[in-house]
């Protein structure tokens, strides 16, 4: 009897502290790795985990994805730009943790992404070679890119600017009846509107 009690304690402290070995999310692309896990786990298990209030180390992490994006999708041929970015904000709103705390950016973010996914899928140029992702530390997943009909591009450019201006502004309305998140949104804001100097053809 003393002997069946002594193994069902072991078993359960066994069972604890295996709970708390496991990966601590983030929204860098990747986990903190725990025992038992590895570093090539991507960030969508942080969607797991709620953020009831902003921190200033997951918004600086949003942030530096979003100049990450930018980053690399100033390195193509300005014809697979509306496609990288599409995609890449895709995989950014994956990364924000759920919770209110984000909840909106996240909805925001992921809008603008099926936006640009419209833009893109009606003058897809299906003779031009797709660009293979390339140099983004931050967002590693390797994508391939698809061009848009050179003589669309001007235009689809400022539909896309439109997309990017209209989700900054929702952000910074989505702020104004918070003040935990006011300053929090603001920096998404303004990283994502910088995103605009890639849409100019």
């Amino acid at each position: 009897m003393i002997k069946a009690a002594y193994l069902r304690s072991f078993h359960a402290a066994l069972l604890a502290g295996a709970l708390t070995l496991t990966a601590i999310p983030d929204v860098l692309g990747q986990t903190s790795p725990g025992r038992g896990s590895t570093a090539s786990q991507t960030s969508s298990d942080a969607t797991s985990t709620a953020v009831a209030v902003p921190t200033d180390y997951l918004t600086s992490s949003i942030v530096r994805n979003i100049n990450g994006a930018r980053a690399e999708c100033a390195g193509y041929d300005p014809v697979y730009r509306i496609d990288c970015l599409r995609q890449r904000l895709a995989d950014i709103a994956q990364r924000i943790p759920a919770g209110p705390a984000y909840a909106e950016a996240r909805q925001i973010i992921s809008r603008a992404s099926s936006k640009l996914g419209r833009i893109q899928a009606g003058i897809t140029d299906a003779k031009a070679p797709r660009q293979r992702s390339r140099a983004n530390p931050r967002l590693k997943q390797t994508k391939i890119y698809a061009a848009v009909k050179r003589e669309k591009l001007s235009k689809a450019m400022e539909q896309a600017r439109q997309v990017i201006e209209e989700a900054s502004t929702q952000l910074l309305r989505a702020a104004e009846n918070s003040e935990k998140r006011a300053s929090h949104y603001q920096q998404i804001a303004a990283a994502l509107d910088s995103t605009k100097v890639l849409l100019r053809s």
